[in-house]
């Protein structure tokens, strides 16, 4: 009885140890993936077209209906 409690304890021991090993977690597919900071890139700001406020002129079908 007291070797298969040694043998547990002994065995979360190094179950416990392992796991917190950055490599072992790594392998085991525990820990969280960053991104490589030398394959990143910047977007470039988004920019509004230079005749953006600019309203389309109505038509004669467009300004005689009705607005709903």
């Amino acid at each position: 009885m007291m070797k298969k409690l040694l043998l547990v304890v002994l065995g979360l021991g190094i179950i416990a140890g392992l796991s917190s090993c950055g490599l072992t977690k790594e392998d085991l597919g525990m820990a969280k993936s960053r991104p490589d900071e030398t394959q990143v890139s910047r977007r470039n700001q988004l920019l509004l077209p230079p005749d953006f406020d600019v309203r389309p002129a109505a038509t004669t079908n467009q300004a005689a209906e009705p607005q709903e």
